[in-house]
């Protein structure tokens, strides 16, 4: 009989002897918005189908592993790779041990700052300031810093991490890079709400974050020791300022409070979170559902015709509760009109 035709179909046999591009073509018939990626329900779906269930909080968990780069997504071809790791992937091994890592660190109490801590240990001890470290120097500072955590990384998966971070194969590893890497780097959404905290300090729209503008934003009248005198107040705005500023010259760029709070995002596990903390704690109206904002001032305004209304106070970052003058300026601005008078109650 004559051979057989090619029916135009793929075969199913293709992929055979390469797992990771089967799992890929079968995660992207799940993609339906062909976006070649997958977000946090889509990937729900997809262990689902694997008949893979697990509360809410694990499958946040595995997700965010997976989701290294930390941008709230896993492009399909990563997962197909991560699924199925290949002898010769040394990349997506990497990655899966720095998951592990940063899984490891966000599980126990002061992991990500016990991280950033030995990143300062590292500067001080770097006598000729390289910045670099060997490969035996490198496999030391892992067994000593993840024993803690009763973590044991094999040869193995050191050298795939080496060769991950020692990206112009020059036989060193930049300390501060690999700091970053296992720490990971903020989504856009999370770096969008640091920019709007910046922007509420920045007053005078330089870019640069003075001691001036912050002592215009933050009162340390109430601060416990300025009061008891053991600090002036200018001791204590600059106090307040040194969490951000890096090089403790007075002044704090964009690049160090993002950078500052790259470390307060490691720790926190879910972008809702991170709102609400955000919008809570620099005075930014918003949010939906309990990422919603609750630290601005509420005030009752009666108006002139007798209606009543109670009124969010927006941007009132510094704005003391008894400055009525403030208040009502601030209201003004926002378009509140015919106020005859306001009161603040106790629990607004």
């Amino acid at each position: 009989p004559p051979p057989p035709q090619p029916s135009g179909r793929r075969s199913p046999s293709r992929n055979r002897f390469n797992p990771a591009q089967a799992a890929g073509e079968f995660l992207r018939n799940l993609d339906t918005n062909r976006s070649g990626k997958l977000d946090q329900s889509e990937f729900a779906k997809v262990c689902q189908m694997l008949d893979f269930q697990a509360d809410e909080k694990s499958m946040q968990g595995l997700f965010r592993r997976y989701d290294v780069d930390r941008s709230g997504y896993i492009t399909i071809d990563e997962l197909g790779r991560l699924l199925f790791k290949q002898d010769d992937d040394t990349v997506t091994k990497a990655r899966t041990v720095i998951a592990k890592m940063r899984e490891v660190l966000s599980l126990r109490a002061g992991g990500y700052a016990s991280l950033n801590a030995l990143g300062r240990q590292f500067r001080i001890a770097d006598r000729d300031k390289s910045g670099i470290m060997t490969k035996a120097e490198f496999d030391t500072a892992l067994d000593l810093f993840f024993a803690y955590y009763k973590v044991n990384l094999t040869p193995a998966q050191k050298n795939s991490l080496f060769q991950f971070f020692d990206r112009d194969n020059s036989g060193t590893v930049s300390y501060d890079e690999f700091v970053r890497g296992v720490r990971g780097d903020m989504n856009d959404f999370r770096v969008g709400f640091v920019m709007q905290a910046f922007d509420i300090l920045d007053k005078d729209r330089s870019g640069v974050i003075s001691t001036q503008e912050i002592a215009s934003t933050y009162d340390v009248s109430q601060n416990p020791a300025v009061r008891s005198g053991k600090v002036t107040a200018r001791e204590a705005i600059q106090n307040f300022m040194a969490q951000w500023d890096q090089n403790s010259d007075g002044t704090v760029t964009k690049d160090e409070f993002i950078e500052a709070y790259q470390w307060v995002s490691s720790s926190i596990d879910t972008d809702d979170y991170f709102e609400l903390m955000m919008r809570n704690a620099w005075h930014i109206s918003g949010g939906t559902g309990w990422s919603e904002n609750t630290s601005n001032l509420r005030v009752l305004v009666i108006h002139f015709d007798g209606s009543q209304e109670v009124v969010e106070v927006k941007d009132d970052l510094g704005l003391r509760r008894d400055d009525y003058t403030g208040i009502m300026r601030k209201l003004q601005q926002q378009g509140v009109k015919n106020i005859k008078k306001i009161e603040v109650a106790s629990g607004m």
